[in-house]
This record gives C-alpha cells, structure tokens and sequence, in this order.
C-alpha cells in the first residue's frame, strides 16, 4: 500500500512539473519580448529623430 501511495505521489508531482514549467517558459517569454519591444521602440524613436 505504500508503494502506491508513493508512486501516486510522484505521479502527481510528475504532471504537476509537465503544466508548471511550460507555463513558467512561457512567462519568461513574455516578459523577455516586453522588455525587447519597448528597447527596440526606443531604437525607432532614435532613427526617426536622426533621419
């Protein structure tokens, strides 16, 4: 009975790390895209003022 017990808590770990971490990526995706898009405006901002 603790073997089940035991493989069940590792199954539910197991699924809980497969939705958890893809959610985390893409998170960090987000943000690293945010942050690129405002330098990158910024870059336009500067070529438009020097054109």
């Amino acid at each position: 009975m603790k073997a089940l017990k035991t493989v069940a808590v590792a199954l539910g770990i197991t699924l809980g790390a497969m939705i958890v971490i893809p959610l985390i990526v893409l998170a960090g995706l987000f943000v690293w895209l945010k942050l690129t898009e405002e330098s990158d405006e910024e870059a336009l901002e500067l070529d438009q003022e020097g054109a």
